[in-house]
């Protein structure tokens, strides 16, 4: 927008017009006329206007003064630098020699004009302004131009304090200014506490020499402080810097931790007096625990010798009351009357009695120790549980709500959240004993030293109890709040209590307070999800439904919705199990007229909305089979469809039709909406959407194999035709959904097998011959191809096999794709004939072993492709088929291992051992002998190692049966006294893919013998020196049982020589020792076992991923020399298993050794770059461990600016380009979770380094790309 110049100079001329009202009107239109504009005001104007502005500074109104102040800041800052400067240096003048009246103006406007100017302005501010303010401070007598000096110095400092001429200033004069203004008594109080606030500024930005020197003299003048006034505004300094430089104080905590605790010890100890000056005592005491909250969180490694002693403390304190006395027989006596005069207005502690002050600060440092020392939770709830607990009957409120803040972080920090490997539950949470066919979520794992807690949850749950009948409204709605973590955190403990607090739950719902009641309905909602005993909550139902239908009428939406949540949860207490209906269901029943009228309204709120449906799909899960709910369901059915229709509700209505879908219960009702339904359904998977097409198969998937049966033709017809299209490769996940949608069609509708086989049977074919098919997908093919062949006149079983014989398609494609292609059209194979009549079964096996026959030594890879397929074919059958009885089965096959193609040798071996699995009685025998007389053979070489692969696949398989079938194990323990002796005589083999074939074999068998193994395995780890292959395949074999998810009593014999190896001379046994390590670790069945040994593991790892001159070689090329690293492998095993040891132990490993390991990687191969980033990324990932780490940020300016500015080389000389762009992708999104960590403990460092780096261009995008989660590697 252009500007009018004349319009600014009639502005100009108005902005001194005698009327006040004009004047002041013509400063905002000004400034919206500049601010507004793209045009750039001539050197001349902008001096008129800043005088114009400058002037009105001092006018007469007080209106017009503060207009002013604001137009000001806003108006400069579209100016030139000389203009900038100018008014900075005359602002900074007159706060040092204007009118005294106005004085406060001019520093007013200066702070606002320092907030808003640009960062490139900061030079101009430290020239124009930090001079002037130093010199008000040191010179100019008049205190209140210092205070006004030490006011805009502090906001300069915040602003600009990492200016570089603002560090290359004298800033110890700086900081000796600031302390002189402290000595004097005479100063008034504000000036005081900004001087301190100055200080606590300045020292954020104080080199560390400055930085050591200040808090040398803040610990002298504590010391030397003569009065307590003195002595309370020096520790209150102290205080104040250790929260501004956060890590850095930590060196000297040696000297301030002893003397603060022996200040507040005498503060605390000595006797009431009556002189007042235990008020200042108070204060000084605060100021102390606010230092040690710091300390605590942010200096935990150097607190560590002095915590103890703090805990004392802290334990006294959270209770010191020198003015109120009680005996313990009558202290809720006392603090009742207490309460009770409190609120007749008859006491007021804050006037004659401060010490709740102390109590509140011991308290935040309670709870700064629960967040920032999991290590010693242990102790902080042996020693803090039950005496926090009786601090709720403490009698200053806010205090009392402190006490409950507390309390609830000790319970959070008592549970493990997050619990990826978890997946199944105990109790009444399992699928067999649930009235859904899923997995009630697990409640929140307990840490092991949560039993401290959980043994003082009776008490405490009386305590609450009596809190929530206090009068106080803040304080019942603190005890409530506290219920509902504790409800989060350890419901399962919480739940024998309920009764107990019953009357003051249902209090709570009435409440007028919207939070308590939602509150209230939150916390029952936690208990009914984690129920433990259904009975409990049935005897409560009468009373709290009612409950739950008054809130469904509030006129709050979140109380609405809350409720309909907690209903929908309570119902399955009241109905766990298909056979146990309670006859409190009956309360259930007016839920259904709530839930039509919200499903019919249209102008209510989103979430309810989304409530009701979710409520709705739990209620039918629940009562659908029981006659007198029929009429209220089918009520609400037609509704419910319309939701599903609803653009807006769609995805919450299917979620509640899939809830209703996976109930055990048959709800007939839903047989009037399936044509509707499955036609919305089906019709949705054209969306776009790849997660709400998954969405609606998932449901369609779970509705057909419910009620398939009742589906009408037509839309099963059209369910197929439509989702057929997706049957792809490309998306596996909803092949998988598709594919199960077939074979439920196939199950609960036979007739509809020729359509299924039409539509269905050519996309299915297709994706087999992918090598991009496997897991679920591959096992939802394999059934459906077993349920197609059983309808023989809809589908010949030649046909199928023809189609799945067929191996020209993966002529051109590399060997590894063809592996896995012929390895699925095996699988393929062998369910088809499976599954299909003896007469079948007999002819396809005599055809298999025919191709065998015909097509050996033929190398034409064609007919080798057929010989291969015929092979596998064969041992897939085998697993279900006994092929034993086959005249020459056995001999074909190992006939087929002396063939002159690897491919067909490695076939034939396996399937040898597949089809040992179906016939071990017979098969497994042969296999043995064979190996065995293959080990007395010298040339048979090649021929031991395919025989062992076959005693490896058939061990194997075994194992991993054994839970379903215990048949397969009891058949290989008789053996296993033969097959030891042939695998520890590999164990030493020279060839490094047979003795993998022994770990892996050993591995499976702990899980059979564990006695025997065991012996096996200490002999083999006991040979000398010059068996180092041996001691490799012993620990490797550990690796290969905890793959397995074998116990951890199974592994734990093995502990000791494990640990052992990791310091191993030999290389090889180190890094397999590692890799071990690693799979422990990560395993959810025994990753126990190594818990208590992570200090010598890192001490490993410390060790093993430094770079060693003596494992570099250099190899001779001929035209060049090439240097090799045999040292890399093992470096990247130790940081993989570190990264490991952190995410399974995290309060034990995060530390700033940590750091230095990362330091160490980013100096390393790239290839361990990344490792290193994905640890920093998990370790700041851990909140407790930022407060570690913290002081370790600034160290990691270096290696990363190095490695970037490498890359971003590579990049402007076009050199590896993709490379490198993955390389800066992974540092940005490294640097992204670090930033925030160094900008909130204001490392300059670190921040200078972001500022500096990200005037790349190429780096800057990468960064944005990070930071709005687009990039991708």
């Amino acid at each position: 927008m252009a500007m009018n110049l004349s319009s600014v100079s009639q502005l100009l001329e108005d902005m001194e017009n005698w009327d006040k009202d004009k004047r002041f009107m013509a400063a905002s239109d000004l400034t919206q006329e500049v601010t507004m504009s793209n045009q750039v005001l001539d050197v001349h104007l902008q001096k008129r206007v800043c005088q114009a502005f400058v002037k009105q500074l001092e006018d007469q109104s007080i209106d017009v003064q503060g207009n002013a102040v604001k137009c000001l800041a806003k108006i400069v800052c579209k100016f030139q630098e000389q203009q900038i400067g100018e008014v900075l240096a005359k602002l900074s003048q007159q706060v040092l020699d204007g009118k005294a009246e106005v004085r406060d103006i001019y520093a007013t406007c200066l702070k606002g004009l320092l907030s808003e100017l640009p960062a490139s302005c900061s030079a101009l501010a430290c020239q124009n302004v930090l001079p002037k303010m130093l010199h008000g401070i040191t010179s100019i007598p008049s205190l209140e131009v210092k205070e006004e000096c030490t006011d805009v110095f502090h906001d300069f400092l915040k602003r600009f304090g990492d200016n570089r001429i603002m560090q290359w200033s004298d800033q110890d004069n700086m900081a000796t200014s600031l302390l002189n203004l402290l000595k004097p008594k005479q100063h008034k109080t504000s000036l005081r506490k900004k001087v301190i606030a100055c200080i606590g500024a300045l020292s954020a930005v104080l080199a560390d020499r400055q930085l050591d020197t200040l808090m040398r003299t803040l610990l002298g003048d504590v010391r030397s402080a003569g009065t307590k006034t003195d002595k309370q505004k020096y520790i209150q300094c102290i205080s104040t810097v250790s929260r501004h430089v956060g890590f850095r104080i930590g060196q000297h905590l040696k000297e301030i931790a002893p003397l603060f605790l022996q200040i507040v010890n005498q503060a605390t100890q000595e006797d009431v007096s009556m002189d007042g000056d235990n008020e200042k005592d108070h204060e000084v005491v605060e100021n102390c625990l606010n230092a040690f909250e710091c300390f605590v969180l942010r200096s935990s490694k150097e607190m560590a010798p002095h915590l103890d002693e703090l805990c004392g403390v802290i334990l006294n304190l959270i209770s010191y009351d020198p003015n109120f006395y009680d005996s313990s027989d009558a202290q809720d006596a006392v603090m009742e009357e207490f309460e009770e005069f409190d609120e007749d207005g008859l006491v007021d502690s804050d006037d004659d009695d401060n010490s709740w002050k102390v109590r509140r600060a011991a308290l935040k440092v309670l709870e700064a120790m629960v967040k920032g020392l999991p290590d010693r939770l242990d102790e902080i709830y042996t020693k803090f549980a039950q005496p926090l607990i009786n601090r709720f009957n403490e009698r200053e409120e806010s205090v009392k709500l402190d006490v409950f803040t507390t309390f609830g972080e000790m319970a959070q920090a008592a549970v493990i959240k997050a619990q990826p490997f978890v997946s199944t539950t105990s109790g009444p949470a399992t699928s067999s004993s649930f009235i859904l066919e899923v997995e009630r979520p697990a409640a929140p794992k307990e840490r092991p030293n949560a039993h401290h807690l959980i043994a003082v949850m009776p008490s405490c749950m009386s305590q609450l109890n009596k809190q929530m009948r206090s009068k106080a409204a803040k304080t019942r709605q603190g005890a409530l709040a506290l219920l509902r973590t504790l409800s989060e955190c350890i419901p399962q403990h919480v739940e024998p209590n309920l009764p107990q607090v019953k009357d003051e739950l249902i209090r709570a719902m009435k409440e007028s307070n919207s939070s308590m009641r939602l509150d209230s309905l939150v916390l029952v909602r936690h208990l009914a999800e984690n129920f433990m005993t259904p009975r409990t909550f049935q005897q409560l139902a009468p009373e709290l439904c009612p409950l739950f239908l008054a809130c469904c009428a509030d006129s709050y939406y979140k109380s609405i919705a809350q409720a309909l949540r907690t209903i929908g949860a309570y119902v399955y207490t009241l109905r766990p199990t298909p056979e146990q209906a309670s006859p409190e269901l009956k309360e259930m029943l007016p839920v259904y007229d709530v839930l039509k009228a919200k499903l019919l309204a249209t102008d209510i709120d989103q979430e309810v909305k989304e409530s009701a449906l979710e409520c709705l799909g739990h209620l039918v899960a629940c009562t659908g089979d029981l006659p007198e709910f029929q009429a209220a369901i089918q009520d609400c059915l037609p509704s419910f469809v319309e939701r599903i229709k609803n653009e807006v509700t769609r995805s919450t209505a299917i979620k509640a039709l899939r809830t209703i879908c996976i109930s055990k219960v048959q709800v007939a009702a839903v047989s009037s909406i399936l044509p509707a339904v499955g036609s919305n359904l089906s019709q949705y998977l054209s969306q776009n959407s790849r997660s709400f097409r998954q969405q609606c198969l998932d449901a369609l998937v779970q509705l057909i194999r419910k009620y398939g049966s009742a589906m009408p033709t037509d839309t099963t017809m059209q369910i197929l035709g439509d989702m057929v299209a997706f049957i792809t490769y490309t998306d596996l996940y909803i092949t998988d959904l598709c594919v199960q949608i077939a074979v439920q069609v196939l199950i609960t509708s036979p007739r509809m097998a020729p359509t299924v086989i039409e539509r269905c049977v050519p996309a299915v074919l297709t994706v087999c011959r992918s090598p991009l098919l496997q897991g679920s997908a591959l096992d939802s093919i394999l059934n459906f191809l077993s349920r197609v062949a059983q309808h023989r006149e809809h589908c010949p079983f030649e046909k199928l096999r023809q189609e799945l014989s067929n191996t020209s398609v993966i002529a051109s494609a590399q060997a590894q794709a063809q592996r896995h292609v012929i390895g699925t059209l095996a699988k393929g194979l062998a369910a088809v004939t499976s599954s299909s009549a003896p007469d079948v079964q007999k002819a396809a096996v005599q055809h298999f072993l025919e191709i065998i026959r015909k097509t050996s030594g033929n190398p034409s890879p064609e007919v080798t492709h057929q010989c291969e397929l015929s092979l596998l074919a064969l041992g897939e059958t085998g697993k279900y088929i006994d092929l034993s009885g086959v005249p020459g089965f056995c001999e074909v096959l190992l006939q087929q291992l002396e063939s002159q193609q690897d491919e067909i040798r490695l076939a034939a071996a396996l399937a040898l051992g597949y089809a040992t699995v179906g016939a071990m009685g017979t098969l497994l025998k042969v296999v043995i002998d064979n190996v065995q007389q293959a080990g007395s053979e010298a040339p048979g070489q090649k021929k031991q190692y395919l025989l062992l692969t076959s005693l490896r696949e058939v061990i194997a398989i075994g194992v991993s049966q054994r839970q379903g079938s215990s048949s397969l194990a009891e058949h290989l323990k008789p053996h296993v006294p033969r097959v030891l002796p042939i695998l520890q005589e590999y164990a030493d083999s020279q060839e490094e893919s047979m003795r993998n074939v022994v770990s892996e074999s050993l591995g499976h068998l702990l899980a059979v013998d564990q006695e025997a193994v065991m012996q096996a395995l200490s002999a083999l780890l006991s040979k000398d020196r010059d068996s180092w292959r041996m001691r490799a395949a012993a620990v490797a074999s550990v690796r290969f049982a905890a793959a397995k998810h074998c116990q951890a009593s199974t592994i734990l014999p093995l502990k000791e020589a494990l640990l052992n190896c990791l310091g191993d001379e030999e290389l090889q046994v180190r890094k397999v020792a590692l890799h071990s390590v690693n799979v422990v670790c990560v395993s959810p069945t025994c990753s126990e076992v190594l818990q208590d040994s992570t200090d010598l593991i890192l001490d490993r790892i410390k060790e093993d991923s430094k770079q060693k001159p003596e494992l570099i070689r250099e190899v001779d090329l001929g035209p060049f020399k090439h240097k090799v690293d045999d040292g890399l492998p093992l470096r990247k095993f130790a940081y993989t298993v570190c990264c490991s040891l952190l995410a399974a132990y995290p309060e034990q490993v995060a530390s700033p050794a940590l750091i230095d390991l990362v330091l160490q990687g980013m100096g390393d191969n790239e290839d361990i770059q990344v490792i290193c980033c994905q640890l920093l990324q998990d370790l700041c990932s851990w909140n407790f461990a930022l407060f570690r780490i913290m002081g370790r940020v600034g160290d990691l300016v270096e290696p990363f600016d190095r490695c970037i500015m490498r890359w971003i080389k590579q990049v402007q000389a076009k050199q590896q380009v993709g490379r490198a762009m993955d390389m800066l992708r992974l540092y940005a999104r490294t640097l992204k979770v670090v930033e925030p960590i160094a900008e909130a403990n204001q490392h300059k460092a670190f921040v200078d380094f972001m500022g500096r780096i990200m005037k790349d261009q190429a780096f800057a995008q990468v960064y944005e790309q990070a930071a709005a989660g687009k990039d991708s590697l």
